[in-house]
């Protein structure tokens, strides 16, 4: 799954590589352990109804999928992830998948691994690219009205919609990954970004058999496993020093 992750990377650049317009709060920066519910970076492509351009920007909104139904905020806190297996069957998801695909980008993503015999804390593990670079999840969006009158970097400028964000996952194949979580993020190689974004792409069904396809998948063998500090299980705490090793990085071969 993908419960928590660190998104820190200069902002510049990921716009280049992206060709992406800004419209994210430039207060919302670096951040090192990142939440269900908090407000996370997405960016999403549209196309104008009058001129016909097509428009991708880097925006800001809420971590976990609100549905048009959605009753209230609370929905949000179990909805942060998507199984990529019943995307198009489940109600909370498959709207969006036909119409308002996304991406997550993110520094590195954390996940608890179980203690041997199970006995004794977990142990947290920051998986990134071995490179640096940028991971790219495969994302929903979906604008909710509910009571309106939102505030916060998510909400629309006069208030009335809400932005909100899915992460979708898939069965983890990779036998260390597997060990750590048996689901993982479903994350796109970049030369499969904008494919995954293109408004074209307007079928649900044909988008859940796109997502489906590993071979659109960034390989497992490109991430390292980095064990870290338990301090990053509090949300209270976010800073650079989480990321720091406290044992040898796990390298996927």
């Amino acid at each position: 799954m993908c419960g928590r992750f660190a998104f820190y990377q200069e902002i510049d650049p990921l716009l280049d590589d992206l060709s992406a317009v800004d419209l994210a709060d430039p207060h919302l920066r670096a951040r090192w352990n990142v939440p269900p519910t908090a407000p996370i970076h997405v960016v999403t492509e549209s196309v104008d109804k009058d001129s016909g351009e097509v428009l991708r920007a880097l925006r800001i909104a809420r971590w976990g999928i609100l549905p048009p139904f959605a009753q209230d905020l609370a929905f949000s806190a179990r909805t942060f992830n998507a199984r990529r297996e019943t995307v198009e069957e489940k109600p909370s998801f498959r709207g969006a998948l036909a119409r308002h695909r996304a991406i997550v980008p993110m520094d590195g993503y954390y996940e608890w691994k179980k203690p041997a015999m199970g006995k004794g804390p977990k142990q947290p593990y920051f998986v990134a690219r071995s490179d640096g670079s940028p991971l790219y999840m495969a994302a929903l969006v979906s604008w909710w009205k509910g009571p309106g009158g939102h505030e916060g970097p998510a909400a629309s400028e006069d208030g009335r919609w809400l932005l909100t964000a899915t992460i979708l996952t898939r069965a983890s194949t990779h036998e260390v990954l597997a060990d750590l979580h048996d689901r993982t993020p479903c994350m796109l190689s970049r030369e499969q970004v904008d494919a995954w974004l293109d408004p074209q792409l307007d079928d649900g069904a044909a988008a859940a058999a796109w997502i489906r396809d590993d071979e659109h998948l960034l390989p497992d063998t490109e991430l390292t496993l980095r064990p870290v500090d338990a301090a990053v299980g509090s949300v209270h705490h976010d800073g650079p020093e989480l990321l720091e090793a406290t044992g040898p990085d796990v390298h996927l071969d």
